[in-house]
């Protein structure tokens, strides 16, 4: 598999994964009122506090993903070959 591919079955899930995350956090949770409690001298506008739950999701999806395409990296021992060809 070409890196360009491999870097899109990690990359592209885990956005995925991020965004559906972001969208139920903050169906539930206001940015505004989120950052008036843990940073209240900070003004942080909701577009902003949107875009780094984002990012804070998208940083923790990522490695998952990396890791679960390193368990399922084909290991090229014989035995599972033979698995996967048999009907």
């Amino acid at each position: 598999m070409a890196t360009t591919q491999r870097v899109g079955a990690v990359a592209w899930p885990s956005f995925f994964a991020a965004g559906v995350a972001t969208m139920v956090f903050f169906a539930i949770v206001d940015p505004v009122d989120l950052a008036s409690i843990t940073w209240p001298r900070l003004e942080i506008s909701r577009e902003l506090g949107y875009t780094i739950g984002f990012f804070l999701f998208w940083s923790c999806t990522l490695p998952a993903c990396y890791v679960t395409s390193l368990l399922l990296r084909h290991t090229g021992c014989p035995r599972c070959e033979v698995r996967a060809r048999a009907p």
